[in-house]
């Protein structure tokens, strides 16, 4: 597993080695030029600048946020709205005293905007006791009643959050609860829960490439995105491939 983790570590930071290899190499290069180090800066030139230059980590995440369709409504059998954790910048959120958004603030934002349109419909909310302690804020500002929510607060990552939240709320096989998350995390998400044991019906939202066309694809040459496309899309793909071959997700890429 530790093998695993450090192959892993490789590939989601391999834009940060391709960098420091290259700078390394172009010292060596004055140094004492060979064609030997002419071949490895040519290779870790081209593989940066697929990362950081080409729409290759934008389409991957295109492909990760789409896995799972947009659904119009909810189904009227439904038992009630999940929600993950993961919006907030907690350092920051602490020293501010009060929900300072991250690159997945959406999920909570589009979140609150479901529950108020399905107000009958009780909620779930899984983090850590900060997350909890913000979102609760949220809520009593947004009008969210109190007695909707059940809290669980003893998760630090999405396999606690399934889980945890099995034990906590003990739903039926039959019951169909709607699980709400960033689009990129949904298909990590939807695994575990099943895998746990819920029957998920999954509502992606936030979205980062909500379309992929010829034109975004050019104009996203030298997007801040891509980079952070890259990370976001092996990290994924890395917790799929270890919650698969560790039976916590029934399906590896799970549809």
């Amino acid at each position: 597993m530790q093998v695993l983790r450090f192959f892993f570590g490789i590939i989601i930071h391999f834009d940060l080695i391709c960098a420091a290899i290259m700078v390394f190499g172009c010292v060596m290069h004055f140094r004492k030029p060979t064609r030997k180090l002419h071949r490895i800066l040519l290779f870790n030139f081209i593989a940066f600048s697929v990362i950081y230059f080409s729409p290759f980590s934008r389409t991957m995440l295109y492909h990760l946020e789409h896995r799972f369709p947009q659904i119009q409504a909810i189904p009227s059998d439904a038992k009630g709205l999940i929600l993950l954790g993961g919006s907030f910048s907690l350092l920051e959120s602490q020293v501010g005293g009060r929900p300072i958004y991250n690159l997945a603030g959406g999920r909570v934002i589009e979140f609150i905007s479901l529950a108020r349109r399905y107000p009958n419909l009780p909620i779930l909310f899984t983090g850590t006791s900060v997350e909890v302690e913000l979102t609760k804020k949220l809520f009593d500002e947004m009008g969210i009643e109190s007695n909707r929510v059940t809290w669980e607060n003893e998760s630090t990552n999405t396999i606690g959050n399934a889980y945890n939240s099995y034990k906590l709320v003990k739903p039926k096989p039959d019951d169909k609860w709607v699980l709400v998350t960033s689009a990129f995390h949904i298909p990590r998400s939807v695994g575990l829960f099943r895998g746990a044991g819920w029957n998920v019906i999954a509502y992606p939202v936030d979205y980062h490439i909500p379309s992929l066309t010829p034109f975004k694809l050019f104009v996203g040459f030298l997007d801040s995105l891509n980079p952070i496309a890259w990370r976001l899309v092996t990290a994924e793909g890395a917790s799929l491939f270890n919650n698969y071959i560790t039976s916590k997700s029934p399906e590896f890429i799970p549809r």
